[in-house]
């Protein structure tokens, strides 16, 4: 809902997904993010069915990396949204200057 919120203010800041996204629009980002989620729901039930030792880390680790990844982008996209500024972007510009 917030990268909904923040596309009109601002563009796509992935260079893979913004050609989709611009000849799709929104339904095309909904498509994608499902496929994300699908892709997430397999991973898990993977690992759950995984009897390697190394196996709980992982799934834990990928639970942590996309939550703290989710928080990140929806204050960004809040951002964007209400201040038409990307910290990311900025971050992005600092390492290309």
């Amino acid at each position: 809902m917030s990268t909904a919120y923040a596309l009109p203010n601002g563009q796509e800041g992935n260079i893979l997904l913004n050609p989709f996204i611009s000849i799709s629009g929104i339904y095309g980002l909904l498509l994608l993010k499902l496929l994300f989620v699908g892709l997430l729901v397999v991973n898990l039930y993977i690992l759950n069915n995984c009897k390697h030792e190394i196996a709980p880390y992982l799934k834990e680790g990928l639970k942590s990396s996309v939550a703290v990844l989710g928080i990140v982008l929806t204050i960004n996209n809040i951002f964007v949204g209400l201040y038409d500024w990307s910290f990311l972007g900025s971050v992005v510009a600092v390492l290309n200057a």
